[in-house]
């Protein structure tokens, strides 16, 4: 099986910790983001990995080289532009059969052996992992119709999808990816604009998205508390799930909350930010 990992992000918004590093060199306890990526890869199966590098790419060559320390076979791209997180797939060598596309900051305990089976028994040309989550509003909010109030909601709590930043791909999505830079929200909206089918993969657990110094805290207590439940990971449990059926057009993904970089909370107030991350840790 095939992995591919986007690893070529500057880490701005993780300063200082990527001063004079990469963001996946950057560690969680005694191992770096990427190496636990790596070796829940392998363990899953994974024997291929590709490396889509670009800023200090030269360091994560120089740790991790062909791959055979993690007994994985890694070969690399270099972006000379940044491209997104969907462009650099078109660089990938020798790409003909469907992989997983991840994101090289998400500490997380999705199966992806199950995640890529479940993309090809699908016959979808793309699938979007999602951890549902719950977030409770700090303010009342107002419903209307026709401009007249029909509720006023105390502090409610909605259920979201929470795109994870990691995806089953196959290879014929290249012909639909948009010229110049492209995220993969672009890629999935431009899919789903073609009429082509893009499936929905829940999972329950952890997850991080390693993007700020809070995040990175967060996440660092979470793998330095049960490091064995990233390192040595357990098969799908049953605790997953997908949604079977393609989106209705014009509406991206079954009105999945697309939030690559993880969500912006803060025009909900703390009590909701923390509602959501205590979700994360249950």
């Amino acid at each position: 099986m095939h992995a591919i990992v986007m690893v070529g992000g500057k880490g701005s918004r993780l300063l200082p910790h990527t001063r004079e590093r990469p963001k996946a060199l950057v560690k969680l306890g005694r191992c770096a983001i990427l190496e636990i990526i790596l070796r829940r890869l392998r363990a899953f199966g994974f024997s291929r990995v590709t490396l889509c590098v670009a800023h200090l790419g030269e360091q994560i060559r120089a740790a991790y080289g062909d791959g055979s320390r993690l007994g994985l076979s890694i070969d690399y791209t270099v972006d000379d532009r940044p491209l997104g997180t969907a462009a650099p797939l078109r660089l990938v060598a020798d790409w003909r059969t469907p992989a997983v596309v991840l994101n090289g900051d998400i500490l997380s305990t999705v199966d992806f052996g199950h995640l890529l089976r479940t993309h090809e028994l699908s016959r979808s040309l793309l699938t979007v992992a999602y951890v549902r989550r719950r977030l409770t509003a700090t303010v009342g909010l107002v419903q209307l119709a026709d401009g007249r109030v029909s509720e006023i909601l105390e502090k409610p709590t909605f259920g979201l999808r929470v795109s994870s930043g990691i995806y089953a791909v196959s290879p014929v999505v290249l012909d639909y990816l948009p010229e110049g830079s492209v995220d993969m929200p672009g890629l999935v909206n431009a899919l789903v604009a073609n009429g082509k089918p893009v499936h929905g993969y829940g999972f329950d657990g952890a997850w991080h998205d390693i993007g700020t110094p809070g995040r990175y805290l967060e996440a660092s207590r979470a793998f330095e508390s049960d490091p064995d439940l990233y390192l040595s990971p357990a098969p799908a449990d049953g605790r997953q799930w997908r949604v079977p059926t393609s989106p209705v057009p014009g509406s991206p993904v079954d009105a999945l909350a697309v939030a690559e970089d993880g969500l912006d909370l803060t025009e909900f107030g703390d009590h909701g930010e923390d509602d959501l991350r205590s979700e994360a840790r249950a």
